[in-house]
């Protein structure tokens, strides 16, 4: 059985992204008083009165705004509605009648092909005051729900009679959320095509794209299936240096940037190949993947405007090892965003890291690896007396960790750990996955 989906419909700044908050129950989207915050699709799950159905905030329509962000937004928007199966058209009870909110509503009308379009009417935060939305009833409809997204107000009257036709699921207590796929979060700088590669890999157009720097805001997940493997691909708004951030919405975009990647299992570090240098803001992204325990897989797109030849490959690999020291574990490519060269191989080394991510040493073979290291390398002595490890276990996942004990945790120097990461990458190459290492106490459990 499918899951009905609803879009929420309205001009810029009624408070849709306040509303889909508000109905998930928890902060999804960014919401702020400038209009145009919301750009992309955004979607969300949430259930009511033992229905599941999926929300899809919308950028906000203005039929007077002729730029090509807003062209984009419309674009959006005609997405939604036809994959929607019920609309929510929001108004705003502070602007009172809009002059465009008949003209979107007629444009709903047309494009909805006969889907319910349930009419609210946002920002009527005193319940003594319902009276405001008696204007709004000249727009012709049969039934104006007064709600406040931000208190919560006629929220509920307007999901009772949003949810009515939808199909109950089996099982009304059973309303957890499918197991998603791990997250794979494609990052970098703004402006280096990081929607124009989620669009690609998705295999439409479900990020805008613009030249302009800092188009996408928002954090947007989608889940797609590709020859019989789930993958869950997160666009993220480019990370600029702290000096150039200009407002509140970049700063909170910066901070779900920031969480997606302390959340994500493999990050797409991307990077522009009009120009071989990697900046300063490059690595800081790079350790915060590293700070993570991510995986990484870096991508040099725009590969379609240098001059295409081995010798300049060999430049930026060596350029991409020299400044990412690190990131070693990385793999590395290069791909066209624009064109679609080589987008396809990004498939392919995502499918190697989940595959290496995966990998389980044997316990009896991680017994092995220890004595030899230490049979190798002794572990170094603090206070004449040699220290002693026992107990190297693998942790479970996401992300590659180890666990050994030793007499003395705090003394156990970072370059003897490093050697014995070492001797576990022998082992297993773990391709596009930092190995991290815990030392804890003898006699403690490891």
């Amino acid at each position: 059985m499918s899951i009905p989906t609803v879009a929420i419909i309205g001009r810029p700044n009624v408070g849709k992204s306040s509303l889909l908050n508000r109905i998930v129950g928890y902060r999804h989207a960014i919401v702020d008083p400038t209009p145009g915050v919301t750009r992309d699709r955004n979607y969300a799950d949430s259930v009511w009165n033992g229905r599941r159905f999926h929300f899809v905030d919308t950028g906000g329509l203005d039929p007077d705004n002729t730029s090509s962000i807003q062209d984009a937004i419309d674009d959006q928007v005609d997405f939604a509605l036809n994959e929607s199966d019920a609309i929510i058209f929001l108004l705003d009870s502070r602007d009172g009648l809009h002059q465009d909110d008949g003209t979107i509503l007629n444009l709903l009308r047309k494009r909805s092909h006969g889907k319910p379009i349930l009419v609210a009417v946002n920002k009527v935060d005193d319940a003594m005051r319902e009276d405001v939305v008696y204007e709004f009833y000249s727009l012709g409809v049969e039934k104006i729900y007064a709600i406040s997204a931000i208190h919560g107000h006629g929220v509920a009257d307007l999901l009772d009679a949003l949810v009515k036709p939808f199909p109950r699921n089996d099982g009304i207590e059973d309303t957890s959320v499918p197991e998603e796929p791990g997250r794979i979060a494609i990052v970098g700088k703004p402006n280096v095509g990081k929607s124009s590669l989620f669009n690609h890999l998705l295999g439409q157009s479900r990020s805008i794209v613009d030249n302009v720097p800092g188009t996408t805001r928002d954090s947007i997940n989608v889940t797609i299936e590709r020859n019989g493997k789930k993958y869950r691909f997160v666009d993220t708004a480019g990370l600029r240096r702290p000096a150039r951030r200009k407002d509140s919405v970049e700063l909170f975009s910066v901070f779900r940037t920031l969480d997606t990647i302390s959340r994500s299992d493999i990050a797409v570090l991307m990077l522009d190949a009009t120009t071989p240098e990697i900046s300063e803001q490059d690595k800081r992204i790079a350790s915060h993947i590293l700070e993570a325990g991510s995986a990484c897989v870096i991508v040099w797109n725009k590969w379609d405007v240098p001059e295409k030849t081995p010798r300049l490959w060999d430049a930026y690999l060596k350029v991409t090892r020299d400044e990412f020291s690190l990131m070693d574990f990385a793999s590395v490519l290069s791909c066209s965003a624009k064109t679609g060269r080589r987008v396809d191989e990004v498939f392919a080394l995502i499918d190697q890291v989940r595959e290496s991510g995966a990998h389980r040493i044997p316990p009896e073979r991680l017994r092995d690896i220890l004595y030899e290291t230490i049979t190798i390398q002794p572990p170094p002595s603090f206070r004449g007396k040699a220290l002693r490890l026992s107990g190297l276990r693998q942790l479970n996942g996401p992300g590659i960790a180890f666990k050994v004990s030793c007499s003395e945790p705090r003394e156990l120097h970072f370059s003897y750990q490093r050697f014995l990461m070492n001797q576990l990458r022998q082992e297993y190459p773990f391709h596009g996955w930092p190995v991290r290492l815990f030392v804890g106490g003898m006699g403690k459990t490891p």
